[in-house]
């Protein structure tokens, strides 16, 4: 399962921290609460003066998860097969086609910053209708194949559009992939 994790309200802690107990408060010796490491700033549409290698606090943290139960597809595919994106042929896809920072395994690791993650709500407005109307095969038997319009897809598309639209002032967001 994904999990999207947003952090909102953003301020800078501390800058050229290792990675490796970032959580720890080297003054206090103490836990840090509500904040979160940037490994590398964001590449994507710019940096948006976010800096690697740096401690943030923020205000709000929130996890928007992709529970998406379609009988072993992934939501991801389902987003990949409504704008074209083919998994097996990454690289024809178009450097700036919809979605591509959720599609494109060199994004995997990304913080989308505020530039990032207006150009990405840009993508789910435009294609809003049509994630509407989406049909998905949920199985096929040696007899039939069953169809359905999937409301479960198109309300994570809606929970993931309010995700990055929560980042496009002084936040950022990263997907996590969670074992369970």
């Amino acid at each position: 399962m994904y999990m999207y994790e947003l952090c909102k309200g953003l301020k800078l802690l501390e800058e050229e921290v290792s990675g490796l107990g970032w959580w720890i408060d080297p003054k206090t010796g103490h836990r840090l609460e509500n904040a979160t490491y940037i490994h590398t700033a964001p590449r994507l549409h710019g940096s948006d003066g976010l800096k690697g290698s740096s401690i943030y606090t923020y205000e709000f943290r929130h996890e928007y998860s992709l529970k998406f139960g379609c009988q072993g597809r992934d939501w991801h595919d389902v987003l990949a097969e409504l704008v074209g994106f083919d998994r097996e042929n990454p690289g024809a896809y178009p450097a700036d086609g919809p979605f591509i920072e959720l599609l494109h395994n060199d994004y995997s690791t990304e913080a989308f910053g505020p530039s990032a993650a207006r150009k990405i709500v840009a993508d789910f407005d435009a294609w809003n209708d049509r994630a509407s109307k989406v049909k998905v095969v949920t199985w096929t038997g040696s007899l039939d194949t069953y169809h359905y319009y999937d409301d479960e897809f198109y309300m994570t598309y809606c929970w993931l559009h309010s995700c990055f639209a929560n980042a496009t002032t002084n936040g950022i967001v990263r997907c996590y992939y969670l074992l369970s």
